[in-house]
């Protein structure tokens, strides 16, 4: 059984290589391993099994709501039930001796077998992705250091580091030229307070919106992923019972663009069903089907670069964030 677990392992590694960096909320990277064993086989199997678990339990936790999970937790998670999500294994920067097995492990999990799980166990899925955050500190490099891990780029509220650090908060002349640079059009400026605490700023370019908050904490890039996923997912959770179907106008300037609005509206988690009923180069008319509360909807859209508008002639409208 052990060699059968070890084949089955270098299997799925070989499958993985472009999956596990694929920046999809179903995937965890770099989850540390370190057993001991009578033997290294045993040590590695144990090892694995060990990393795949905890790896399980973060995108478990990742998607679900804390509020459901305090009435409802997540049941002990054995070899048998993780197994059955995981979709593709990885294993990095390996290190053995007679009865020791150390490395780390990334699992990409299979969406529709965590749906499934959760959904036996009364847990809502939350897997749409708000758009990527360029991270920007200010005042401190351990903290341009700390948002680099490959890891944040799989959150609900993915962050890209931009490796800058800026000595001051970056005026509005500034933040378009690191906008420009970087190609981004939502930033993530985090000002240092103290080693423990920092004041973080998100600022939307192309909408002009900003937010800010404050986090404590021994990990301040741990906490700011975990207070952005928390606030996405409380912000996107469908509570209302009654379905709208309404006609949408989706306008673009480009294929490319249209491209982008229609994975943003075909992974949104207020929107169940959505259908393409005509085609232009510069708009297509849409039949969209959403969870009936509208500000929620408007909410995560925008935190995706989708601005929503009413128009007296043409109805319900999605375009790119700044087009109207």
């Amino acid at each position: 059984m052990t060699r059968l677990l070890i084949i089955l392992f270098a299997f799925l590694f070989g499958m993985v290589s472009s999956l596990t960096h694929a920046a999809d909320p179903f995937t965890v990277v770099g989850v540390a391993v370190d057993a001991t064993a009578d033997n290294v086989i045993e040590a590695q199997t144990e090892a694995i099994q060990d990393g795949q678990a905890r790896a399980a339990r973060i995108m478990l936790e990742r998607l679900t709501l804390d509020t459901e999970r305090a009435a409802r937790p997540i049941p002990e998670l054995n070899a048998e039930t993780v197994g059955k999500l995981i979709r593709a294994l990885e294993i990095n920067n390996e290190r053995r001796s007679a009865n020791r097995y150390l490395g780390d492990v990334s699992v990409a999990f299979n969406p529709r077998e965590v749906q499934n799980f959760l959904r036996q166990n009364g847990l809502t899925l939350m897997s749409s992705q708000a758009r990527e955050r360029l991270v920007v500190p200010v005042g401190s490099q351990a903290f341009a250091e700390a948002f680099s891990r490959p890891a944040y780029g799989h959150a609900l509220t993915p962050l890209k580091a931009s490796g800058l650090t800026e000595p001051y908060m970056p005026d509005d002349q500034r933040l378009r030229d690191i906008s420009a640079q970087f190609g981004a059009q939502q930033i993530l400026i985090v000002e240092e307070i103290s080693g423990s605490s920092a004041k973080v700023t998100d600022i939307a370019l192309d909408s002009g919106q900003r937010n800010s908050f404050t986090v404590v904490g021994s990990d301040i890039a741990a906490s700011v992923v975990a207070r952005l996923e928390n606030d996405w997912k409380m912000a996107n959770v469908t509570t209302s019972t009654e379905d709208v179907t309404a006609i949408v106008s989706v306008l673009y300037e480009s294929h490319s663009e249209w491209l982008r609005l229609q994975q943003v509206i075909n992974t949104s988690s207020q929107i169940k069903d959505a259908r393409l009923d005509a085609l232009s180069k510069d708009g297509a008319m849409m039949t969209v089907t959403y969870g009936g509360d509208m500000s929620r909807l408007q909410r995560e859209l925008r935190g995706k670069g989708v601005a929503v508008k009413q128009d007296p002639d043409m109805g319900l409208i999605f375009a790119r964030t700044g087009r109207f």
